[in-house]
Formats: C-alpha cells, sequence, structure tokens
C-alpha cells in the first residue's frame, strides 16, 4: 500500500475578543506545525502531511482566509503577528461549513487519506450567513463516516452542549486567559501526538485498505482519550 495522505485542519477564530491572546495562540499553532514536521519526519515512509489553517472572522478588511491551504508540512513557515490579527465578529458555521465542503471534495481525489480537524472558538457563533448548525452538523457526519477525526476546542461557551449540536465526539474546555490558552494547547498538540501514533502504529499492521478504514472510524471519537501505551487489540 502507498502513502495515506493526512489533511491537518485547523480552524481557528480570529474575532476580537482573541486579541489578548494573540501571542499564546502563535505559539501553540507553531508548537502543532513543529509537531507535524516530526510526524512527518518519523513517518514519511507511510504517511505525508498536508496542512491548512483556516482563519475566521468577520473584518471586510482582513477577511476569513486560508493562512495555510492543502501545502505539505515542509513547505510551511511558522506563523507570526502578522500572519493572526483576531478582529470582529464570529461566522463560525460558515468558516466550518466552506472548508469541510471543500476538504471533502479534495481528499475524495486521493486514493488514501484521513482527516484531522480542529476547532478552536472563544466565543459562540454570531455572525455568519451561508450555512446553518444543521448543515454543519450533517457535514461533520460525513466527513466522520470517512473516518475523520472532527475535535471542538472552545471557551466562554458550553463546549459540550455545541459539539453534539454538531456532531462532534472530541470537545475540551479551555479558560480564556493566558495560562489556560498555553494549557489547551500543551494539552491539545500531547493528545495529537498520542492520537497520530497510535493510529499510525495500528495501520502498519493492516493488510487492507478496509482494516485502515476501520481503525480511522474507532479511533475517530478517542482524540482527547488516547494512549500510546494502549493494548491496540481492540482496534481490529
Amino acid at each position: 500500500m502507498g502513502k495515506t495522505t493526512v489533511f491537518n485542519l485547523i480552524i481557528l477564530d480570529e474575532s476580537g475578543s482573541m486579541s489578548p491572546l494573540t501571542q499564546e495562540t502563535i505559539e501553540g499553532c507553531n508548537e502543532t506545525l513543529n509537531l507535524i514536521r516530526s510526524l512527518e519526519e518519523k513517518h514519511g515512509d507511510t504517511q505525508r502531511n498536508l496542512v491548512s489553517i483556516y482563519l475566521f472572522q468577520s473584518n471586510p478588511e482582513v477577511p476569513s482566509r486560508y493562512v495555510y491551504h492543502n501545502q505539505p508540512i515542509n513547505e510551511i513557515a511558522n506563523m507570526n503577528p502578522d500572519t493572526y490579527r483576531p478582529w470582529g465578529s464570529t461566522p463560525l458555521l460558515d468558516a466550518v461549513g466552506n472548508t469541510l465542503s471543500e476538504l471533502k471534495t479534495v481528499a475524495a481525489t486521493h486514493e488514501d487519506s484521513t482527516g484531522i480537524v480542529t476547532i478552536i472558538t472563544d466565543g459562540m457563533e454570531n455572525s455568519s450567513t451561508n450555512f446553518s448548525w444543521k448543515q454543519v452538523a450533517d457535514l461533520i457526519s460525513q466527513v466522520k463516516e470517512l473516518g475523520w477525526t472532527v475535535n471542538l476546542i472552545g471557551a466562554n461557551i458550553d463546549v459540550e452542549e455545541m459539539s453534539k449540536k454538531i456532531q462532534i465526539d472530541n470537545s475540551l474546555t479551555f479558560n480564556a486567559s493566558s495560562t489556560g490558552t498555553k494549557n489547551m494547547w500543551k494539552k491539545f498538540n500531547h493528545d495529537f501526538a498520542n492520537h497520530e501514533e497510535r493510529r499510525i502504529k495500528a495501520e502498519k499492521q493492516c493488510s487492507s485498505p478496509n482494516e485502515k478504514f476501520n481503525i480511522r472510524q474507532r479511533i475517530s471519537g478517542l482524540f482527547f482519550q488516547n494512549d500510546t501505551n494502549q493494548d491496540d487489540e481492540d482496534l481490529f
């Protein structure tokens, strides 16, 4: 079997309320990029990592946009204060709807691919115009059926309730302070590493694409519970 293409997508809140957390957010994103680089270096014989970071806000001068868009991890520079500039409201549904619709189409052109999608916000949806809660929930259900992992990380909202509303299995609440944000990124990156190490280890024992697919479906809802020391026999 050939290499697996891993689509790493972070849908990141850039609304005005994130301004006090700008430095912590940039540092956390860069830690994630470094983690993906290390995974690529370690497992480059079986994996290929493409990265997208989509920033969402309502500033007409600096609209919601991709910082990176399905780019190979080794071609990406780290984020900086010119990259991430919080301002405006929170069009969360449009951000998730637009990015998932597109990524689902792109991934379908790859023979063997999977996705890790992480939504990070410090507030409730308040300015979307194109996507409804139901449309987003349907999209998330569709990519979960493909074996993708979808995470919601939030502050100042009922993260568990929102997760249920849009069919997300993995959720994490953080405190929107400097320390709380740093701790959130630390946990996210730790669990990200464990998730991928466990998936890759299990998939290397697979003899067919169907076995790989089954692994991805079983592990997709365990992102914040993964333990690389766990016995993986239950995945087969």
